[in-house]
């Protein structure tokens, strides 16, 4: 009985564990500071979720495409003398080459989140790979310059395996540690909403995750800004990560 009780563990147990431990996102996990599930999954293969217990914090964008605020954004980040890093797509490159060379031109970072920002859990190695490379050849075709190797999966979608690939790749994965619902593009919860979520979750090296195209980041960015600046908050960029 003890060994037919054993032989179904491991017929029903052990894949799922395998499918537990293989296929997850940060971007699902309800922690708003160091994700606890698979960390090292992250941290082991050059990518960062948070960074040290200092006063540094880290503000990034996704930009998948453009909904009209990101100027905004940008003013404000030129008028508190703040640098951040954007993470584009194929799509927001092609349709808002001007905003993304405005981004350049005030110095902030520029990230790879993939040309089709495809799940990297229902990709290939080799179709993660492509889909890194066609924006980075895209980018260059575009601006003259060269994309950062800093790399946003795809809805914080990883595998044990993307990972690795990205490491062994020469690309530095970075998520979040603080984050909210921000993404609805005809949404605006006003009130203060995003500065709420901000402030109330703010916490050392934590790596800030906006999407450009909500009206409240834009609207609230300058406040937060502020008050944590006030606060003794140093907003660093990635190449300062540790």
């Amino acid at each position: 009985m003890k060994k037919l009780f054993i032989f179904l563990l491991t017929i029903f147990i052990l894949p799922f564990s395998k499918i537990i431990a293989s296929e997850y996102g940060v971007g699902k996990n309800k922690q708003y500071e160091r994700p606890n599930v698979h960390i090292s999954v992250i941290e082991d293969n050059n990518g960062y979720t948070i960074g040290s217990d200092d006063k540094k914090i880290y503000l990034t964008f996704d930009c998948g495409y453009e909904n009209g605020y990101t100027r905004k954004i940008l003013n404000t980040l030129k008028k508190t003398d703040t640098k951040a890093c954007f993470f584009i797509t194929g799509h927001y490159l092609n349709s808002s080459l001007d905003i993304v060379e405005e981004m350049i031109n005030d110095g902030h970072i520029i990230g790879n989140h993939t040309y089709s920002h495809k799940s990297f859990q229902e990709s290939t190695n080799e179709e993660i790979l492509n889909d890194i490379n066609k924006l980075e050849k895209a980018f260059k075709e575009k601006t003259g310059q060269e994309i950062s190797k800093y790399i946003r999966p795809p809805k914080g979608e990883y595998t044990n395996n993307s990972q690795v690939l990205l490491k062994n790749n020469g690309y530095t994965s970075v998520f979040w540690s603080l984050a909210y619902v921000d993404w609805y593009k005809d949404k605006y919860y006003g009130n203060h909403y995003s500065y709420n979520n901000v402030i109330n979750k703010i916490h050392n090296g934590a790596i800030i995750l906006m999407h450009t195209v909500s009206k409240d980041n834009s609207e609230d960015l300058y406040d937060i800004i502020l008050k944590l600046k006030n606060e003794g908050y140093i907003f660093s960029t990635l190449d300062e990560l540790s």
